[in-house]
């Protein structure tokens, strides 16, 4: 196994990793990132160093300087949290360090911003609250309001409605927008290259090398279970990707597709094939070691290999990555989208775009300030972890247990004691989503 998929491993070591290092010769604080373990009483742990919290050690909020041993920040040390720690090094790495001052940043004091589709109408206007992006977002009657396209009023929004929003979570973990921008659902038409915007589906008998036995098609292969009704293993490439071998086991692969469609938003699958907002989700168990995620592939086609189903415990998990494989098509949709009515969108939203679709553009203001390379893929990648939480929620799934799903995928091999694993970021930042907007079953 190789842990997360690559782009899960990106945000971790890209977003969080350059802050979680040492920083004795450049900050006052020895560490920064996620708390990603708790050993009881008074020990914590963010990547890989042990904390001692003593009744000498004082408490505050990121980006202040009033700290106390008595503030009530010395409740809330939990994996997901994300602080700042300035304490004493003992020298010995085995040897917890003696925690001076710990800030704790609020997550609920940010103001979040994002592009997408909206999946679920959950409550009527005036005050109407959408699930889009990973949050629910309300309507007040204080949101600056804009439509776009055909759209006149909030009575005009459905689910397949994109919208472009800003605001902050409110106590009850929904996000209470002060503006929100709708416009309707276009995915623009790329120039046809053939693989890639045409994608082509080939498929041959495990083994086979000849060109005489592959069998090509564009869109969707034939079979509308995908791999669950193979008599022998096949190998399968979509558009310009590597050949991957689909193993004939017909009961994995039926679950693989059973998960996968569940996870699928309601609204997508009610769509007409030929709708151009469709995306054509297909699922398929590959023998991969090297693939510790989903692989999402063009035209929806989305890779689990057969060792993370091996591996993880539950359908809960496993849809965990499927769910992030989902995700992804639908991240990959928002760009076309987008892309097709960007001269109406305006400024602000270009700003957006600019930061989460241009390579080389945009701050990862959502995490921690600094770094450099990969901070839209990081973006990216903490989308796609929101999204994947609400597809499982939708689909009945309890998304409590995507964080387990990935703490299990992120060794290369499993220890004995599975109670020695730590949270890597990417479940952190997942338990944080959950604390703030997910009640736990």
């Amino acid at each position: 196994m190789s842990g997360a998929s690559p782009s899960l491993r990106l945000f971790a070591v890209l977003a969080f990793g350059v802050f979680a290092a040492p920083l004795l010769s450049q900050s006052p604080y020895l560490i920064e990132g996620y708390i990603n373990g708790i050993h009881p009483p008074m020990i914590f742990e963010v990547s890989g160093r042990r904390f001692e919290v003593t009744p000498d050690t004082t408490f505050g909020p990121m980006g202040s300087d009033d700290t106390s041993t008595k503030s009530p920040l010395r409740q809330v040390l939990r994996i997901g949290t994300y602080v700042q720690v300035a304490g004493r090094d003992p020298g010995p790495y085995i040897i917890p360090v003696k925690a001076t001052t710990v800030l704790v940043r609020d997550d609920r004091n940010q103001k979040l911003s994002g592009i997408g589709v909206i999946t679920r109408v959950l409550a009527p206007i005036p005050t109407a609250v959408y699930e889009a992006d990973g949050y629910l977002i309300r309507m007040t009657p204080s949101t600056e309001l804009t439509f776009l396209g055909n759209l006149i009023s909030l009575a005009d929004v459905t689910e397949n409605t994109w919208i472009h929003f800003a605001g902050r979570l409110g106590k009850d973990g929904i996000l209470n927008a002060s503006k929100a921008q709708f416009f309707p659902a276009k995915p623009t038409k790329f120039k046809a290259v053939k693989d890639l915007e045409i994608v082509t589906v080939k498929t041959r008998p495990a083994g086979a090398k000849d060109n005489a036995t592959t069998s090509q098609a564009t869109g969707a292969p034939a079979n509308p279970d995908d791999g669950a009704s193979l008599k022998q293993d096949e190998e399968l490439k979509v558009g310009l990707g590597r050949w991957h071998t689909i193993p004939a086991d017909q009961p994995m692969q039926q679950r693989v597709h059973r998960i996968g469609m569940a996870l699928v938003p309601a609204y997508q699958r009610a769509l007409p094939d030929d709708d151009p907002s469709k995306i054509h989700f297909r699922f398929f168990a590959v023998d991969n070691n090297n693939l510790g995620g989903a692989g999402c592939l063009l035209d929806g086609a989305i890779l689990v290999s057969k060792q993370t189903v091996e591996r993880l415990t539950s359908d809960d998990q496993l849809a965990a990555v499927l769910a992030d494989g989902v995700a992804c098509n639908l991240q990959r949709q928002a760009a076309r989208t987008v892309m097709a009515i960007r001269k109406e969108l305006g400024v602000d939203i270009a700003i957006d775009v600019a930061e989460v679709f241009v390579p080389g553009v945009g701050l990862a203001r959502m995490f921690t300030p600094g770094g450099n390379a990969g901070k839209e893929e990081a973006i990216m990648a903490a989308e796609r972890l929101r999204i994947a939480l609400a597809l499982m929620q939708d689909a009945g799934f309890d998304p409590w247990q995507a964080p387990e799903a990935w703490r299990l995928l992120d060794p290369k091999k499993l220890p004995k004691n599975l109670a020695s694993l730590t949270y890597p970021d990417i479940s952190c930042y997942q338990i944080g989503i959950l604390n703030q907007q997910y009640a736990r079953k």
